[in-house]
């Protein structure tokens, strides 16, 4: 069987849409303007030509070498056949050549959809089902996974064993290599497609264990762009440090469009280092960066075994908690960090930059950004009624379109342009927003969110497991990490090995994987059948038992 690409664009959408008279205000603010991704890149080519913009592994770009690689690359592209509106997914390490090629799939006018670099067979079949990408790009092999060989099997599987696929760095029979792809001396110009059609595809885990695809186009990520940019007062002279993957929405908006809007260069790492991130950083003069609470703990600790007061202006905390205790230390080492609140669907509803106290940037997690507004609503039952503490609502022009999936856009957006965002929290009388809890089922590892559910399902699967609950498990390092809790058949002896290996076999990402394992008679349920998972966590916490 072979299946066509799918062809995407606004109309595709199911989903209700930015009300009239925001848009016409969003306007007014200079949040939404007609300008493109790729059309961006051809105005800072021209603007800045000499000007660094990619530096990685002792590779540097200026970006008049980077407008000129973009542009092969989008003509092999249109050349293997494909059109505007189609989707390229790219599974690769932060290297220089995979941002050439995602800002050559914005200038061909199709839609990048980067997929996570931990992510395994079993979520890449979600991805491919869910996007029919046109063409794939992916590294030979990296950190013991063979990506491409993966890509080659799903593929054939879901009926697209013809498309044209990219591979980086090694090689492989029906894949071309990158340098063979930039050899051609064909150029693509800008594409005309429109700033309001889909660009960006990008999948999160939330309660169902289906991963769920977020569209967005070049007005909402420039939206959202213009709004850190000026957030943080970035221009040409700055440089971001980047080791969050590129396929996260903050290596797309920190690594990738930031510095395509205001001219400023990107510093690639595909491996987080502290010790080398703080020379890195030295080096290139980085003046700012994103990760998750992790990143900026072991950044701290490099910096001041080094003796050294880094470059950075500003380091944006998210995804996760971020103790006070963290942002003290990076402070006293002369490294200003604010925590940030957002996700895939409306990146940043908060952010904060040093010019706020300290307190503020440590104790919540931010003021709205400009355009971002926010309700704060009953969530037991959904009533919509305003409380002081409840689910977040959120709006602004950075607001995706919506999932591909029609059925999560009834259920997560409403005719007035709101997103429920599953999060527990309140707004102070400053305007601080503060995050309380969850509604949604998920696990946060180091600002990773992963459905608890998609792991169950596959342990459930298991002939040795008649029930299975994951709940997250307090961290140090990542913030919370998977714990299972299983409750066995009677019919088969199975092991925590025999579980783990099965988890493995079914292709789930390591990161996902259990890292502690309760075996127990029974799960605690409430009387309509569903797992009350408090008590679990209390378990985890030492603070309860099960019974």
């Amino acid at each position: 069987m072979t299946r066509k690409p799918l062809r995407l664009t606004a109309a595709d959408i199911v989903a209700p849409g930015v009300p009239a008279h925001l848009r016409r205000e969003y306007r007014r603010q200079g949040y939404l303007t007609d300008l493109t991704l790729s059309a961006a890149l051809v105005r800072t080519v021209r603007q800045w030509p000499a000007r660094p913009a990619i530096i990685q592994a002792g590779q540097m770009l200026t970006y008049a070498e980077l407008g000129e690689l973009v542009e092969r690359a989008a003509a092999w592209l249109a050349g293997t056949g494909v059109r505007q509106g189609e989707v390229v997914c790219w599974q690769t390490p932060n290297w220089w050549e995979a941002q050439v090629l995602g800002l050559a799939i914005w200038h061909l006018g199709a839609v990048s959809s980067p997929i996570a670099p931990f992510y395994r067979e079993h979520e890449l079949r979600q991805v491919i089902e869910q996007v029919c990408p046109a063409a794939v790009i992916a590294a030979e092999s990296f950190r013991g996974f063979a990506h491409a060989e993966a890509f080659d099997d799903l593929l054939a599987d879901a009926g697209f064993g013809a498309i044209p696929r990219i591979v980086l760095r090694g090689s492989r029979p029906g894949w071309t290599p990158f340098d063979e792809v930039v050899s051609t001396q064909r150029q693509k110009a800008s594409s005309k497609i429109g700033a309001g059609e889909p660009a960006l595809v990008l999948f999160t885990s939330g309660t169902t264990s289906k991963a769920k695809a977020a569209v967005h186009s070049s007005q909402t990520l420039l939206a959202e762009t213009r709004q850190l940019a000026d957030a943080w007062g970035l221009g040409c002279r700055d440089a971001a440090y980047m080791a969050a993957p590129l396929q996260h929405i903050t290596g797309v908006l920190n690594a990738m469009t930031i510095p395509l809007l205001v001219g400023a260069r990107t510093v690639l790492s595909d491996r987080w280092d502290a010790e080398q991130a703080v020379q890195d950083m030295m080096r290139h003069r980085v003046t700012y960066s994103a990760g998750a609470t992790v990143f900026l703990q072991e950044l701290t600790d490099a910096a001041c075994n080094a003796g050294i007061h880094l470059p950075l202006r500003m380091f944006a905390c998210g995804g996760a908690p971020v103790p006070r205790t963290v942002m003290e230390r990076s402070e006293a080492q002369g490294i200003p960090a604010a925590r940030v609140y957002g996700m895939t669907e409306l990146p940043t509803v908060t952010v904060m930059n040093r010019g706020h106290r300290f307190d503020f940037r440590a104790e919540t997690d931010g003021a709205l950004a400009p355009g971002v507004e926010v309700r704060v609503v009953d969530d037991d039952p959904p009533s919509g009624r305003l409380v002081r503490e409840g689910e977040l609502l959120v709006r602004g022009p950075e607001r995706m379109l919506g999932y591909l999936d029609p059925q999560a856009n009834r259920s997560a957006l409403n005719a007035a342009g709101w997103f429920r965002t599953g999060d527990i929290g309140v707004i102070d009388s400053r305007g601080l927003v503060t995050i309380t809890g969850r509604v949604k089922d998920v696990i946060n590892r180091g600002g990773e969110k992963f459905s608890a559910r998609e792991i169950e399902d596959l342990l459930a699967a298991h002939p040795g497991v008649s029930q299975a609950a994951i709940v997250p498990g307090r961290d140090a390092r990542f913030g919370e990490v998977p714990v299972a809790f299983v409750v066995l058949s009677a019919a088969v002896r199975v092991s925590v090995d025999d579980l783990a290996r099965h988890l493995r076999l079914a292709g789930l990402a390591v990161q996902k994987s259990p890292v502690a394992w309760h075996f127990i008679d029974q799960l605690p349920m409430t009387p309509s059948g569903k797992v009350k998972k408090f008590e679990l966590v209390r378990i985890v916490d030492g603070t309860g038992r099960a019974g």
